[in-house]
């Protein structure tokens, strides 16, 4: 059953103002002479003394400019809000630790054992991004069973700490050779020894901000808070703190404890403290020289200059132009997502990530906060050769004895560039294209067409005749998509030019022995495996038993039947009708394979009566109930209404006391 929930989502992003005034900074040691530092100070003493302090004025004037620009900081202030307050009445208990923690080791280490990667290409390797997304995707099925089934225990209990988990490459392998991390774009590689770490809390402490509070000490930093209005709080917390907050609670004005019901968090960036340093540093050897007459002691103020100090006024002056150059209409043609990702690709030389930007969100207004910060960890760690798996992607992506494989080759100056390859790394199309994605695995997008894979003349076809490729039903029977005006139908079409299954439908699924095509008119007509039109039988709308479910127990291969008298009846999966077109809707329970809860409209109209039909289509309970529940209670009895009374019973004495 899915919930929907409805968020507003705003997002503003703050430029703190670049003060006027200097900012200094801790200095950092100081480093040998380098060549380049060593040619610099020589090109400065072979000045006169006259030109010398003229060309130190100019450079003291840039050094106070990128001065203020250390003062720089940004943050985004994104949050998932439901936009709804309410009073809260009833304290929740205190946050605390009370899980299980060889249960949490346990199906650790199934996280682990069951791990696989899926490989993405992506040139933009910034730490500092909030989206990008990494070339490996690590993901494990230690919650799922292996027909796709949440396997809720192991879901709920590990949930939170998944997050947390610490994925840390170290080797690639093809078929078990050693691959450098350059060769990576073309052959795809099949496993990465890999080091899984999670530092599992086991001891936690709290601290409290309150209301009216602008900084807060806690083991020798300081967290600032930037605002406390209403329900919603704004902290600035340390990375070194932020990193071990595991959670945080709230008290209202009537002192009544509160969970947080949204939180967001975003990096801040800042200027590196060893940049300012620096830059204070050469400024301070700049002025020392400006004040003196004697040239040889000019000299050897001089001689103080270090190469660190050299970087941070040619990496900052770098990063001043683009800020000088960045206009309102530009940054707002970004957004602030993109501003803020390019600001910190733009400076990633001279930015860095002190400080954690956190809006917090209570249910009721807040008074005072307690952040619950962990002091103590058990770290579990293991160390495993992933492998690849197309799991998380269609299954239509891949043959899986000879898939196709999109491979990119990246370039300084014309950036990436995509092909295609076999499982071996051998190029079928050698990359040269800007865009490519893959429908299946002999259909590409690319640069924004649909194309076709001629694998042994290695070539692309380009198909404008074709909106889209949805599937394959068969080896050359392939579904396609054709525009119609504003519309768009499905047909089928043998080998790209031969139309077996007109262009009438919004999208087909096929079973073990037939084919059903879902009209859009909400009209299903049903095809045997080589495309031949079959009796309706009164069928007018055909879906599985199950569609609307998801659950951990496997249901019969059965059908709900619809006739043009919006009737329902029970089909298997040969479409034999096993009941009558007589019920107004059949619907499987959530934890029974092997029962059915039917309904049948009262004399009046007004309402249902409730019944049960078994998989062969018998009824086995009368119809005789107000409402039967799908889902079990709490205590797995089966909830139901009989003369409008709510009564629960075992599914095994339900059936025993009414069963036919």
């Amino acid at each position: 059953m899915k919930v929907k929930m409805k968020y507003q989502f705003t997002v503003t992003i703050c430029i703190i103002s670049l003060f006027l005034s200097s900012c200094g900074g801790e200095s950092t040691p100081k480093t040998p002479k380098t060549q380049k530092a060593k040619e610099y100070i020589a090109s400065l003493k072979a000045l006169k003394f006259d030109d010398l302090k003229q060309q130190l004025k100019k450079d003291t004037a840039l050094l106070n400019k990128l001065i203020k620009l250390t003062s720089l900081n940004m943050q985004l202030t994104s949050h998932f809000s439901s936009g709804e307050k309410s009073i809260a009445q009833k304290s929740e208990p205190e946050f605390s630790l009370n899980y299980n923690t060889s249960k949490v080791e346990e199906i650790f280490n199934a996280y682990c054992k069951q791990l696989y990667f899926n490989q993405d290409f992506n040139e933009n390797d910034n730490k500092h991004s909030l989206y990008t997304l990494k070339r490996f995707e690590f993901e494990s099925r230690y919650g799922l069973t292996d027909d796709d089934h949440v396997i809720k225990e192991n879901d709920s209990i590990f949930k939170p700490f998944e997050q947390e988990i610490e994925t840390v490459e170290k080797s690639y392998f093809f078929k078990g050779k050693r691959l450098a991390k350059g060769d990576i774009g073309l052959k795809r590689i099949d496993s990465i020894e890999t080091e899984i770490k999670l530092k599992l809390p086991v001891d936690v402490e709290k601290f409290a901000v309150g209301k009216s509070e602008k900084n807060v000490e806690y083991k020798n930093h300081t967290v600032e808070v930037e605002a406390i209005k209403g329900n919603v709080a704004k902290l600035k917390i340390p990375i070194a703190v932020y990193s071990d907050v595991i959670g945080y609670q709230a008290y209202n004005n009537k002192n009544v404890r509160m969970n947080s019901s949204a939180l967001s968090s975003t990096p801040m960036l800042e200027i590196k403290k060893d940049i300012k340093g620096q830059l204070k540093e050469l400024l301070d050897i700049f002025l020392a020289v400006l004040e003196e007459d004697d040239v040889n002691e000019a000299g050897k103020l001089l001689n103080k200059i270090d190469q660190n100090q050299l970087a941070a006024k040619d990496n900052m002056a770098e990063f001043n132009n683009y800020i000088s150059g960045l206009s309102q209409g530009k940054a707002k043609e970004l957004g602030d997502i993109a501003l803020y990702e390019e600001v910190a690709e733009k400076g990633k030389k001279v930015i860095s990530v002190e400080n954690q930007f956190v809006i917090v969100e209570f249910p009721d207004d807040i008074k005072t906060i307690d952040v619950f910060v962990a002091t103590k960890f058990k770290s579990l760690q293991n160390s495993r050769m992933v492998k690849f798996n197309n799991h998380y992607l269609a299954k239509k992506y891949f043959d899986v004895n000879n898939p196709n494989i999109i491979y990119n080759t990246y370039e300084k100056g014309n950036g990436l560039k995509f092909g295609v390859s076999n499982k071996d790394g051998d190029k079928i199309i050698t990359a040269r294209f800007e865009e490519m994605k893959q429908l299946g695995n002999e259909y590409f997008v690319v640069d924004g067409k649909l194309h076709w894979l001629d694998v042994k003349g290695k070539k692309l076809i380009a198909l404008p005749q074709f909106e889209n490729y949805n599937e394959t039903l068969k080896p050359g029977y392939d579904v396609f998509e054709k525009s119609f005006g504003d519309e768009s139908a499905a047909g089928v079409v043998l080998n790209r030019s031969k139309v077996v299954i007109p262009f009438e439908y919004h999208y087909f699924d096929k079973y073990d022995t037939f084919i059903i095509a879902h009209k859009n008119s909400d009209k299903d007509e049903i095809y045997d495996l080589n495309f031949k039109k079959l009796p309706n039988n009164e069928i007018k709308r055909l879906q599985t038993i199950n569609e609307h479910i998801a659950s951990d127990i496997k249901y019969p291969l059965l059908f709900v039947a619809e006739n043009n008298k919006s009737k329902k009846a029970l089909t298997d999966k040969n479409l034999k009708i096993l009941t009558p077109f007589k019920y107004d809707f059949i619907d499987p329970f959530f934890k029974v394979k092997d029962y059915y809860i039917a309904g049948i409209r009262t004399a009046d109209g007004s309402n249902y009566l409730y019944g049960l039909i078994n998989q062969n289509g018998k009824e086995v309970v009368p119809f005789i109930f107000d409402n039967i529940d799908d889902e079990f209670d709490k205590s797995g009895k089966l909830r139901y209404y009989l003369k409008k009374k709510p009564q629960a019973l075992n599914f095994e004495t339900f059936l025993k006391t009414f069963g036919k």
